[in-house]
């Protein structure tokens, strides 16, 4: 099998699954049955109902996992750094890259050096595949990309560490059916002077295929279809139906808002006029259920059960901590994956410049996951500084970027320069003034301009108190 076949045939496989993936990631999901019956007397079914809890799973994790940036020890390649985050909008390719990771377990980043500059996008996991070395799984054999551009074709590119290759199909409606419909295009291959694999495969584990969807679909399903089922007993069975039994005409009775009703009398003979209703069907057995099954899926998810169910009073921030432990420890997990292909993604980014860094001596700068008061953050900022850790040191444990660091540390500077400033502007107006003065003791000038170069001299009048200790009582008259 040829190394096209290969990227067809993986392309093609996971297409399904993963557009399905998405579909439930965006709230798009199909309503289940558990028997053939069930589906045909549901079949007029018009509206579709759900209750998307998968999107409370995924966003409880995406919006803890935010990717800041590189940080390395030079200041020259840490400015090359925020200059490709900022005009690559290295944030947005970042947040989908790791949503497809987490909806579909893999997604992927091309880098690439155009004739304009880098370029750097997120590419989605039905479009591209990486295949590794069998003897060893953390080295890249090669990698593919396919689309379909305006005019209906199909392109396949290989990506090797020395070469692309192209591929194109005729113009078709819909995918091809074989790698046998991809022919060479014009051109055939292309150079890869940077001698690496330029697609960056963010994976949540090398040896499965789980995401964060494969274990709650199925309880997805089932809140679905009591959802369905509450909806439709609502609107058959939940308004209470009212009858009337009588020998007399009704023709002239109305079931409305603000109708009152003028009973007729039996005639005396048959049964006398009769009213009553017929229970409605209750909806909190369904309304229990889904409770259940949410609870369900935040135990599987390690999603805190707050993020479903609305709290009926405050929580303190040591129980919140409590709650949200495990969902901090997994997003902590998953920065760690997903941290070993940024920091080879910021290797790279740095050849592509001519610069040689290694993606060990990469730092990467991620947003705390867990839940900082303002207060807090302070108090544990003020604590390390009090303690000898370099500002700088601390600012970047707390989550910084190198480029809030240093208008942080700049701006502390031109506080002590402006005060520094000041303090000199004060001593020249008091040099001034004495020296324009016509005081007859000169040696007073002298003192005041010591008592202004000195900040601990005591103020005017005050006798310092060791001199206090020191001086002798008054004679005696």
């Amino acid at each position: 099998m040829t190394d096209l076949d290969r990227a067809y045939k993986a392309l093609k496989e996971k297409a399904t699954e993963y557009t399905l993936a998405f579909q439930y990631a965006d709230g798009n999901q199909p309503l289940k049955y558990s028997t053939n019956r069930l589906q045909e007397a549901f079949r007029d079914l018009t509206t579709a109902f759900s209750q998307n809890w998968v999107s409370v799973v995924l966003n409880s994790a995406l919006d803890r996992m935010k990717f800041k940036g590189w940080s390395v020890d030079d200041t020259s390649q840490n400015d090359q750094f925020a200059e490709i985050y900022d005009s690559q909008q290295i944030g947005i390719e970042g947040y989908d890259a790791h949503k497809a990771a987490l909806v579909t377990s893999e997604a992927f980043i091309i880098a690439w050096m155009e004739d304009d500059g880098i370029e750097v996008y997120y590419n989605d996991p039905r479009m591209c595949h990486v295949f590794y070395d069998a003897d060893n799984p953390k080295q890249k054999e090669y990698a593919a990309k396919w689309y379909k551009d305006s005019e209906n074709k199909y392109h396949m590119t290989l990506y090797y560490e020395d070469r692309l290759e192209y591929y194109e199909t005729a113009p078709v409606k819909q995918v091809p059916s074989s790698a046998g419909s991809f022919k060479a295009s014009d051109p055939e291959t292309a150079p890869n002077p940077s001698g690496v694999i330029p697609v960056f495969h963010f994976s949540m584990s090398r040896h499965s295929d789980v995401s964060e969807l494969t274990n709650i679909v199925t309880l997805q399903d089932a809140v679905n279809k009591l959802f369905a089922d509450m909806m439709v007993s609502a609107e058959f069975g939940a308004f209470k139906q009212r009858y009337i039994i009588s020998n007399a005409d009704i023709k002239t009775l109305r079931n409305a808002p603000n109708e009152i009703w003028q009973l007729p009398t039996g005639d005396g003979v048959g049964q006398g006029t009769q009213v009553g209703e017929f229970g409605g069907t209750p909806l909190d057995n369904y309304l229990n259920a889904i409770d259940k099954l949410a609870n369900s899926i935040a135990i599987i998810s390690r999603t805190p059960k707050h993020y479903f169910y609305a709290s009926g009073s405050s929580i303190s921030g040591e129980a919140l901590i409590a709650m949200e432990a495990p969902l901090i420890a997994k997003v902590e997990h998953y920065e760690e994956i997903f941290g070993v292909t940024w920091k080879e993604l910021g290797s790279f980014l740095m050849l592509l410049q001519g610069e040689i860094v290694a993606a060990e001596d990469i730092e990467l700068v991620w947003s705390p996951a867990q839940s900082v008061q303002p207060q807090m953050e302070a108090n544990t900022l003020k604590t390390l500084k009090e303690t000898g850790v370099p500002l700088d040191i601390a600012l970047r444990w707390a989550g910084k970027t190198e480029k809030e660091i240093k208008e942080i540390t700049d701006l502390l500077k031109k506080e002590k320069a402006d005060a520094a400033t000041q303090a000199s502007l004060m001593i020249e107006k008091i040099r001034a003034q004495n020296a324009q003065s016509n005081q007859a003791d000169p040696d007073q000038n002298t003192n005041a301009l010591k008592e202004a170069d000195n900040p601990n001299a005591p103020p005017k009048g005050v006798t310092p108190p060791q001199l206090q200790a020191t001086q002798l009582p008054p004679k005696n008259p």
